[in-house]
């Protein structure tokens, strides 16, 4: 069996991220094989300023260390696309994930191992906020309450800053990632997400699709390509 490992932003992320990552290879019926399996142990890596100051040395290193790992077969790393500058410079998701992608190969992605990057659009609570409305009216675990009232906002997900805020106006008693990002993951209706038709959940699904089908096939790949 080959091994995926995570690459998570928050300690919110940490917990929430296998469950998502979970779910939707289960979807994509991926355990018939028997052939894939899932770290639920991701690294916390923090935010995407952190991972490409020094020119990724860091990023190398976790990768590295990744690939201490029993069966290493591929890598996700997933961070919020919320940053309006890096370093001085405006912030482009795109960009910035391909030239992680890049940066990635000279620690063995593409070669002994795949690689993807994906960004969601701002935060990962923005990937939430579909699930929570068609959540309304029902309690988590701890018995707290999501308001039946709420509903999706006006604006473009994609284009919306600061979703855990508007979490926390509908969840009873608030919202903290490190309590209640993994269990609203759970919870989640994923098919609710795809219908707002959000750019990075596709590209989610899609880099989770290509790391199987790479590391099944042997043909390791660094993803998103970047462009010359």
């Amino acid at each position: 069996m080959k091994r995926i490992v995570l690459f998570a932003e928050g300690e919110g992320e940490q917990a929430a991220l296998p469950k998502l990552v979970k779910r939707i290879l289960t979807e994509q019926g991926v355990w018939e094989r028997r052939d894939i399996l899932l770290d639920e142990s991701p690294f916390h890596v923090g935010h995407v300023g952190n991972i490409v100051k020094d020119d990724c040395s860091k990023w190398r290193r976790w990768l590295a260390a990744s690939a201490k790992r029993r069966d290493l077969g591929g890598v996700l790393l997933v961070l919020d696309g919320d940053a309006k500058s890096i370093h001085g410079k405006a912030f482009c998701a795109a960009s910035v994930a391909a030239r992680l992608a890049d940066e990635a190969k000279a620690a063995g992605a593409g070669s002994t191992f795949s690689v993807a990057v994906v960004f969601a659009r701002q935060e990962y609570e923005s990937w939430l906020i579909p699930a929570v409305v068609a959540l309304a009216g029902s309690r988590l675990s701890d018995g707290r309450r999501i308001w039946p009232g709420a509903e999706l906002p006006a604006e473009n997900l994609e284009e919306m800053r600061d979703a855990k805020g508007w979490i926390k106006k509908v969840l009873e008693g608030g919202y903290r990632p490190t309590r209640d990002q993994a269990a609203l993951t759970e919870l989640a209706d994923l098919q609710a997400i795809r219908n707002r038709n959000l750019r990075s959940f596709r590209r989610l699904e899609a880099a989770l699709a290509e790391l199987v089908s790479a590391i099944r096939q042997g043909v390791h790949v660094a993803t998103p390509i970047r462009q010359r």
